[in-house]
């Protein structure tokens, strides 16, 4: 599939990539951005396929942060369009959070999950597809960004799980008496943990599944907190947390409730926000008590256990009118 026109912008000029076009992005173009004066090659597009057309997309190192990949594919899908596809298909690696938050921009979707080998560069990908009348973006976000990139009250702050806190959330997450009240009382492997902080939770954030966040006091990773089980079209998320041993008692637990319960009423539109405590968990029993939450019943067998039965649990929830 390729360009019979140039797709001129403000910003830059989207023409035929010709068999003289030397562009070192790992693919073979189908189109170029160029600079609006000169031949410098800003960017690179590519399309495979036919009703469902492929899009892969590069952008050199000094052009990026600029957002230009978001601007290429939007001035392309147009053209591609009109030459009779009916959807365009991204499928990024799911480590290349730039690539998605491009498409994203761009008014892609991520309503394909994730596939195993289907990235362009042959890893899992994040599959994201744009149909003529989803408009030019951005994508409509189930769960915005943090505002300035974190949520502070002045005591601790919340910031997304990155990759940096790998060997923090694996030995937190690995320890007997945060494992254990996990839905699944089991430690994670080394793998696991390694997933969860290089990509899954940042993917998990931008499809709009959770929100996994580090309680940190300012003197680093002291636990995590996340918003789980988002569904908008109803207005309900649950929380889950958890503190290190040697920080409880502190406050921390109730203030980090408070803050993602704050950011689900007014920035992310809940109107319920739920939890569920073990039956015998005081403790997390009193923070949700000092956030505002109230107790709704028993769930019964509302969590396996590593024997094969079921044990109940109490479900507490906060409504944004409370």
């Amino acid at each position: 599939m390729r360009f019979f026109e140039p797709v001129e912008t403000t910003g830059f000029v989207l023409r035929p990539a010709d068999s003289g076009t030397t562009v070192d992005c790992g693919f073979t173009p189908g189109a170029v951005a160029v600079a609006p004066e000169g031949e410098a090659v800003w960017g690179a597009l590519a399309f495979e396929g036919g009703d469902v057309a492929g899009v892969r997309f590069w952008v050199a190192p000094e052009r990026r942060g600029k957002h230009l990949a978001a601007a290429m594919l939007r001035a392309a899908s147009p053209v591609i369009f009109d030459a009779g596809a009916r959807r365009l298909e991204a499928r990024p690696p799911v480590r290349d959070l730039a690539a998605i938050r491009a498409a994203l921009r761009a008014g892609f979707r991520p309503d394909g999950g994730i596939s195993r080998g289907a990235a362009w560069d042959g890893t899992e990908a994040l599959t994201l597809g744009l149909l003529p009348g989803d408009g030019t973006g951005p994508s409509p976000r189930v769960l915005p960004d943090l505002p300035g990139g974190n949520l502070t009250d002045g005591v601790i702050a919340l910031r997304p799980l990155a990759p940096d806190d790998f060997e923090s959330h694996l030995r937190h997450r690995s320890s007997p008496d945060v494992f254990a009240g996990a839905a699944l009382p089991l430690p994670p492997s080394e793998a696991e943990a390694r997933e969860v902080c290089e990509w899954r939770a940042a993917v998990d954030w931008l499809r709009g599944r959770s929100a996994l966040m580090v309680i940190d006091d300012g003197s680093g990773y002291q636990g995590t907190i996340g918003l789980y089980d988002v569904a908008r079209i109803v207005g309900t998320g649950m929380i889950g947390y958890d503190l290190r041993a040697s920080v409880r008692g502190r406050g921390y637990a109730t203030r980090a409730v408070n803050l993602v319960r704050r950011w689900a009423f007014r920035e992310v539109g809940l109107d319920r926000v739920w939890a569920g405590t073990d039956l015998h968990n005081t403790a997390s029993q009193a923070v949700l008590r000092r956030a505002g939450f109230r107790l709704e019943g028993v769930e019964r067998g509302g969590l396996p256990t590593l024997g094969g039965r079921r044990r109940d649990t109490l479900v507490w929830a906060v409504l944004s009118s409370d």
